[in-house]
């Protein structure tokens, strides 16, 4: 099982994502390290274990702000070892023009309004973008024709209860068969909520290729020895 840590980066620094309420988000508090600063906090997540992929939200992004490129430049560079799953809000066309860069994979939310047409234009770019279909409680937010066309969806698909983020409320295991995902071939990821290796023992039983994780890892809920015994 893949086990993918998450990072939400807001003016610069680590912050705390609890239920997609982004205007209130506040600087991370870590049992693992001391600050917010990203580089840190990355540094602290990589000693937890040696994870090869590390999920980015650029919140100024998402929200239509200034961009962090600078600190996504700085993480490149320092942890070359990892591949970074970036969600800058929304994406044209032109911004997967930059098919050298196999570090880097964009990762495309459906709270962005993406359409159908858009996913099969990109079925034939490397890195193959990730597809977050996100949800608040169990609405959908975005366009609902994507839940309806699977043959568009690239191979690593993120099922996203935007309301569980940082609650340690459990993974929303009946929106995953609402959304009929696991039988569509695709690698699924699971966001929001996950509390401990129970929950993540559970989500690998029903055929969840991976999660995706902050909150247990900060506070120690979830151990290297645990994400060990999940391969």
């Amino acid at each position: 099982m893949h086990i993918i840590p998450v990072i939400d980066i807001y003016q610069g620094q680590v912050v705390h994502a609890v239920r997609g309420e982004r205007e209130h988000y506040q600087p991370v508090r870590s049992g693992l390290c001391e600050g917010s600063d990203p580089s840190a906090i990355v540094q602290a997540l990589v000693k937890v274990y040696p994870f090869t992929t590390l999920y980015i939200a650029d919140l100024d992004s998402i929200r239509g702000n200034a961009v962090n490129d600078r600190v996504v430049d700085q993480l490149q560079q320092q942890f070359p070892h990892l591949v970074f799953w970036l969600d800058a809000g929304k994406y044209k066309k032109e911004d997967f023009s930059d098919t050298h860069n196999a570090s880097i994979i964009k990762v495309i939310g459906s709270e962005t309004g993406v359409e159908p047409d858009f996913l099969l234009e990109l079925k034939d770019i490397s890195p193959e973008p990730v597809l977050s279909l996100d949800f608040k409680k169990a609405v959908f937010s975005g366009n609902t024709g994507l839940l309806q066309r699977p043959d568009v969806w690239p191979q690593n698909i993120i099922i996203m209860n935007l309301a569980r983020v940082g609650s340690s409320e459990g993974p929303d295991i009946e929106l995953l068969i609402k959304t009929n995902a696991l039988s569509t071939g695709k690698n699924i990821y699971m966001a929001g909520g996950i509390r401990n290796i129970t929950d993540l023992q559970i989500l690998k039983h029903v055929g969840v290729a991976g999660a995706l994780i902050a909150t247990a890892l900060h506070n120690g809920s979830l151990t290297q020895q645990e994400i060990s015994r999940l391969k």
